[in-house]
């Protein structure tokens, strides 16, 4: 019970490396506030203790461009107990919405620097995208051209010669 009051001192730094974008704080933050979580609703999504979470904010955020990208979210994975699949999709989801941020014209449609920056003002189009996948129950690639003569589907199996 004396665990529970004793405030963590990690926590209120991790707090404070939720500004700079070099920690997964940053990283974890920016996904919380895109799906609008608590900290124990990542912690949950995470299927890791909230202490683990807090452990997990304290690590550099690899970078998504790197060759050691794949190898770095796995030592993180492995670091903070959490599936390093999901985990390499939350370091994805924020890179990619950070990137749209950065698109001219985005900066007119958000109220705060802070939103910019976070990519909350497109968080609305990764949500979009989700919903049209579970409405159809399968992936739609939605830039890919139709295929020439009909489908895949109306082809059947390729043969090999």
């Amino acid at each position: 019970m004396s665990e529970q009051m004793t405030p963590n001192p990690l926590r209120s730094l991790t707090r404070k490396l939720r500004s700079d974008p070099r920690y997964m704080a940053y990283v974890l933050d920016a996904y919380r506030r895109q799906e609008s979580l608590s900290d124990e609703d990542l912690a949950e999504t995470l299927g890791i203790l909230p202490e683990l979470v807090v452990r997990l904010e304290m690590c550099l955020r690899p970078n998504a461009d790197s060759p050691l990208f794949p190898e770095q979210v796995s030592e993180l994975a492995d670091f903070s107990l959490t599936d390093e699949a999901q985990l390499a999709g939350i370091l994805r989801q924020v890179d990619s919405l950070e990137k749209l941020a950065e698109h001219p014209g985005a900066e007119a449609e958000v109220e705060t620097r802070d939103d910019v920056r976070l990519g909350l003002n497109l968080s609305g189009l990764l949500a979009a995208a989700r919903d049209r996948e579970d409405d159809a129950g399968v992936d739609v690639p939605t830039d890919a051209p139709p295929a020439a003569g009909g489908s895949a589907a109306d082809e059947g199996p390729a043969e090999d010669d």
